[in-house]
């Protein structure tokens, strides 16, 4: 009876019409409830030493409207009431578009998009602005979006970066801070598949925003070298970076002929390399300083600072992760080999939705500790978030199934609960 009242309650709070043919938002609700209740039960500190015990917070998790298309990667933040999502890539189709999603109603309304084609790109929000930095697609541009007085959406150019990023570059770090700064670090040049890297990194800039004519000018080189998916984050007026990745030719080798010859995808972190080092920068004295590192690798996930003093960690890339639905098996052999699916694969559908990490971290810039949160609804890279002091807001995101050229049309919402 108990149970039967449970499953009532979940339907009316999370509405029917979110599912897909491939999850159950629903049950799904229920699922990460009771794998949260269970990590609740396990000291952190059992698992990974130097780590706290106590999270300053609970997430407690359920769905909003799906998206209007399936996205993943581009920029979320939130402005005047309203959270605006731009960048990316709009899929199927790789669409130009960009909404603004009313927590309130909730809903989504188009609003201008970009003025170029954005794709893989990067940027950041600071409360009355969002950017949109280079990409793989805009190479040097740099535009700046702004609401007018009448209620108006409004993109600006901001100066182009420098002559070197002609060709673009993508799964790069950027991050503000509010009125000042306006930081580039990492990432890939354009040209060729970031599992496979094969060009030299590219410098690391940033953009004085409080002085007419500025231009873009380099600052100290990220201590971690050559890497892309990085979390980036901004808390009391400096920049945080989490981690990482990099490709290794042998690895990444030894994983394609593994996936395509066998259909298995076991190989380690799917030939790329996860970093677990951390660092702070400081653009006043344009100073970087290592911090503790990660209790393990991640990258492809997203940071999101809460209170000015903690930085949510949200997901990674490579780690698998299940949840109620399904996943096209064959589609996801053909695209992790980019390539015809051999007969050792198999086809058909696998019982259950596939995603990456789906944990989440809360790290203490006081205490330089980490602690566990728990995990998301669902475990999705390159996946954009917002806040609005409630709650976090992730849209859409890559998860590890064919759908939608592997990209979740899914709203995750998160009501954040301080604990004291």
């Amino acid at each position: 009876m108990l149970r039967s009242l449970l499953l009532l309650l979940l339907a009316v709070a999370v509405p029917a019409t979110t599912s897909t043919e491939w999850r159950d938002d629903g049950k799904n609700v229920i699922v990460v409830r009771e794998l949260n209740r269970a990590y609740r039960s396990l000291p952190f500190s059992e698992e990974y030493d130097e780590v706290s015990d106590r999270s300053p917070v609970e997430l407690d998790w359920s769905t909003g409207p799906n998206l209007p298309l399936a996205w993943k990667g581009g920029v979320a933040g939130s402005i005047g009431g309203d959270i605006v999502l731009a960048g990316g890539l709009w899929m199927p189709g790789r669409a130009n578009r960009a909404y603004a999603f009313s927590p309130g109603a909730p809903a989504y309304r188009e609003i201008p998009p970009p003025p170029y084609e954005t794709a893989y790109t990067q940027g950041a929000c600071d409360g009355r602005s969002l950017f949109l930095v280079g990409g793989r697609s805009a190479g040097r541009r740099v535009a700046r979006l702004d609401r007018t007085a009448q209620g108006a959406w409004k993109w600006t150019d901001l100066p182009p970066l420098p002559e070197a990023e002609g060709a673009g570059r993508w799964v790069a770090a950027s991050a503000t801070i509010a009125g000042k700064w306006l930081f580039l670090v990492g990432g890939h040049p354009t040209g060729t598949q970031f599992e496979t890297r094969s060009r030299p990194a590219l410098a690391d800039y940033r953009l004085r925003l409080d002085r007419p004519g500025a231009a873009w000018e380099t600052m100290a080189p990220f201590p971690g070298g050559a890497r892309g998916l990085i979390a980036a984050a901004v808390a009391r007026g400096r920049l945080y970076l989490f981690g990482g990745s990099t490709p290794d030719p042998e690895m990444r080798s030894v994983y394609t002929m593994l996936v395509r010859d066998f259909g298995l995808l076991i190989a380690p972190y799917k030939g790329v390399h996860d970093y677990r080092d951390a660092y702070r920068y400081d653009p006043d004295t344009d100073r970087w300083q290592r911090l503790r590192n990660l209790p393990l690798g991640r990258a492809g996930g997203s940071a999101l600072a809460w209170q000015d003093r903690y930085i949510l960690l949200l997901g990674s890339g490579h780690t698998f992760s299940y949840r109620a639905g399904k996943t096209d098996r064959a589609g996801i052999v053909a695209m992790e080999t980019h390539a015809a699916v051999s007969a050792a694969a198999g086809g058909g559908f696998e019982p259950f939705w596939t995603g990456y990490n789906d944990l989440v971290l809360c790290y203490d810039v006081e205490t330089d500790r980490y602690a566990r949160v728990g995990v998301m609804l669902y475990g999705v890279a390159t996946s954009a978030w917002a806040g609005d002091g409630a709650h976090l807001y992730g849209f859409g995101g890559e998860p590890h199934h064919r759908f939608n050229e592997n990209t979740e049309n899914v709203l995750q919402v998160a009501t954040v609960r301080e604990l004291h």
